[in-house]
């Protein structure tokens, strides 16, 4: 029935994005329909928000609640009707940032049975209160301290009735004998809740104020309730009430100006010379709607987490929404390294400054992300081992050297950064860093423990081949940038190194299995069925693994970690699968990244078709809204192919994550084949491969040109326009 329900999804959602197409050509960007926010997507051919929307959703299905975001801030509802939860500067663990408003009807508080989630809202339900069916939808105000709230009660009985609806506010009632003032929540800060229609009674019970509204209503009649609410610091709190106070008379146009920024921002992504970000992104059109649904809702995570208020750069994009203000993680940032050098090409070069002086080894917060509110300063200490994550090194590397080739701008390469070095010696160190880090067998680089890799793996520990491929990657893509330097002494320099590590890291792989192996520090060789393994090592020696051992990695992939609509992180066959039970790395669910970055590298070992399907069989998990950190396996059926999927939250899983912006980044990079190469030898990757599904991709922005990559069962083809 699941199967049944979706596929109707995707064929209705092909013919409205079909329809868009239509529309584009009558409503070009010129004209003056395209100008208002509700049409611009409809002009551009790409999806409305309302279309992205996800489904709803009963609450006994959802873990992990949905968000709003207002490119400042975030928020996230409540299992209630009407509170929420709102902390600027970062949500986990969860806090109460404002006053915990609650709803009833007639007298009876009533839980949300249902919810859906939007780019620009969070929708509630419950359509059985005692004959009243309730309605909420939450926003925020573009760039603001501010939350709007609008609750719409229905008469479901056959005769007119009165309904009594109460808000209880905590806090203390303001002088005009409405507002409520809250200054206990947070510590220095003051909240101001407002009606935005005066209600029939105030009463005030010890720290909380209670707002009703009498109304009758006719059979299937409606009425509407409001609030606002706003915060600062506590010597801000007059200007605070005059904002909330703004907000509360003229509710109606300020909460659809929350649903007007978003949609000025969604267009301004896909639009050549948009005034907001430095680039812009790549529309895709094709007959195959799951495939249309993954990357617009990728986009969709990306914008999501965008922020304007941070120093780094004025366009920069976190990690997700419920961390400490700034946090942008290298490891999840680096799987949207395309899409984010299409789009914010400025803001991404004044970020990676700061990235490529901090130390890889550091056991500072900088050992595992970047601090966005921080201009300046980075650790110098040399450390004898890893300290933060063992991947910042390859991660930083890969995500620096998408931007060179995907902007094309070779010049970065020679400019010197805040600790003295040019770029491309830093390059170079990152590429070589783990030449003085302490070996193991065979002279592998020992890459630490848990707590320095996937935390929740107890054997995935020390010479790990995932890394240690990716020392042989990144010396031999150093070499092409030295390469194009004319240092060509270096760049044989490195290109021998690799092939010296090269036969020690395959010494890794375990024939007839498909999986690889890890060497201990106490001797031991371990087998690790995980993932992450398949991913880094995969890719980073496509080139060196045999048609054999291909094939054997794909049939472990496909038979051990994927399912009906997700994948395992790890194989239920790990030793540690009984131990690892975290959602992103265990056997009970996975990392959302490591679905498009298992398809990249599924494609890139010889079988597209089956990566193709797959990523097409994940979009049925967007019915829940965007993509998250972590999506897990539930329910009684839970290690079955056929599990049922829902975003997880337990042991510190986020909400919106920005390594979901793979799944936009993989359709560019794998399925259409855009990937320069440093040697300018080619733009596409394997353009002859046929592709499963057809589809157009216009308007990437490469070496002063918009090219439009064509795909279909022959292939891709390009063409490309001034």
């Amino acid at each position: 029935m699941k199967k049944q329900f979706y596929t109707a999804y995707f064929i209705l959602a092909s013919s409205i994005f079909s329809a868009l197409s239509v529309a584009a050509l009558h409503n070009h960007p010129g004209s003056a329909i395209s100008n208002s926010p509700a049409r611009r997507a409809e002009a551009l051919g790409i999806p409305t928000l309302d279309n992205l929307a996800g489904d709803w959703v009963t609450m006994t299905q959802v873990e992990n609640m949905p968000a709003v975001h207002n490119f400042n801030h975030m928020l996230e509802v409540n299992r209630d009707l009407t509170s929420y939860f709102y902390y600027p500067g970062g949500l986990y663990p969860r806090k109460k940032g404002h006053p915990m408003i609650g709803l009833t009807v007639d007298g009876q508080e009533y839980q949300a049975m249902e919810t859906r989630c939007f780019p620009y809202k969070a929708l509630r339900r419950n359509r059985y209160c005692n004959g009243t069916s309730v309605e909420t939808d939450i926003r925020m105000l573009n760039e603001s301290r501010n939350v709007m709230c609008r609750i719409t009660a229905t008469n479901t009985t056959i005769l007119q009735r009165r309904i009594t609806l109460t808000l209880r506010v905590p806090g203390k009632l303001m002088a005009d004998g409405i507002g409520v003032s809250n200054n206990w929540q947070r510590t220095g800060v003051v909240s101001i809740v407002r009606p935005a229609r005066k209600p029939d009674a105030v009463s005030v019970e010890k720290d909380t104020v209670i707002w009703r509204w009498i109304v009758k209503l006719p059979k299937g009649g409606s009425t509407n309730i409001a609030f606002a609410v706003g915060d600062e610091a506590a010597a801000q709190s007059a200007q605070t009430d005059v904002n909330v106070t703004k907000w509360a008379a003229r509710f109606n146009s300020c909460f659809d100006a929350c649903k007007e920024s978003w949609e000025n921002r969604w267009a301004d992504a896909f639009t050549p010379g948009n005034k907001h970000f430095s680039g812009h992104l790549p529309i895709l059109k094709s007959n195959d709607a799951a495939l249309i649904r993954n990357y617009y809702v990728g986009i969709w995570t990306m914008l999501a987490l965008e922020r304007t208020q941070f120093p780094v750069y004025k366009r920069s994009f976190v990690t997700s929404g419920e961390r400490e203000d700034g946090t942008q993680y290298y490891w999840d940032a680096s799987m949207q390294a395309t899409t984010w050098a299409l789009l914010e090409p400025i803001g991404m070069k004044v970020t990676l400054r700061r990235w490529l002086v901090q130390n890889p080894r550091s056991g500072q917060a900088s050992g595992y992300a970047l601090d966005l509110r921080s201009i300046k300063g980075f650790d110098t200490t040399h450390y004898s081992r890893i300290n933060g994550y063992a991947f910042n090194a390859c991660t930083i590397f890969k995500t620096v050297d998408e931007y060179l080739r995907v902007t094309k701008d070779y010049a970065f390469l020679d400019e010197k950064l805040e600790n003295g070095k040019s770029v491309i010696e830093t390059l170079d160190a990152l590429a070589t860093d783990w030449e003085t880090l302490p070996k193991g067998h065979n002279g592998l680089a020992n890459y630490g423990e848990n707590n320095n890799l996937l935390e929740c793996a107890p054997a995935y520990i020390n010479c790990v081949p995932s890394c240690n491929a990716q020392d042989i990657w990144m010396m031999r893509q150093t070499a092409k940038w030295y390469a194009r330097h004319n240092n060509m002494a270096r760049a044989k320099e490195l290109e021998t190194k690799a092939a010296t590590l090269l036969p020690k890291v395959m010494a890794l792989y375990k024939p007839g299995t498909g999986v690889w192996n890890t060497w201990q520090l106490n001797g031991k060789h371990v087998e690790l069925r995980h993932c992450v393994d398949f991913i880094y090592a995969g890719n980073a020696l496509k080139r060196d693994i045999s048609a054999t051992q291909k094939s054997e990695m794909i049939s472990f992939v496909k038979h051990e970690l994927l399912t009906r609509d997700w994948m395992r992180a790890m194989s239920l066959k790990d030793s540690a699968a009984i131990n690892s039970d975290r959602p992103d790395h265990g056997p009970m669910g996975a990392y959302d990244g490591w679905i498009p970055l298992t398809v990249n590298t599924m494609w890139n070992l010889g079988d597209p078709d089956s990566a193709y399907k797959f990523y097409c069989r994940t979009a049925v998990v967007t019915s829940e809204g965007p993509f998250a950190q972590a999506r897990e396996f539930f329910g009684a059926n839970r290690a079955g192919y056929d599990a049922p999927v829902r975003i997880a939250e337990r042991q510190g899983c986020m909400k919106e994550c920005i390594s979901g912006v793979a799944f936009s980044d993989v359709v560019i990079t794998t399925f259409f084949g855009f990937g320069p190469e440093a040697d300018n030898a080619r733009i596409l990757v394997d353009p002859s491969t046929p592709r499963s599904f057809s589809g157009k991709l216009s308007n990437i922005y490469y070496a002063g040109n918009e090219l439009t990559l064509e795909a279909g069962p022959k292939g891709v083809i390009e063409t490309s326009k001034k």
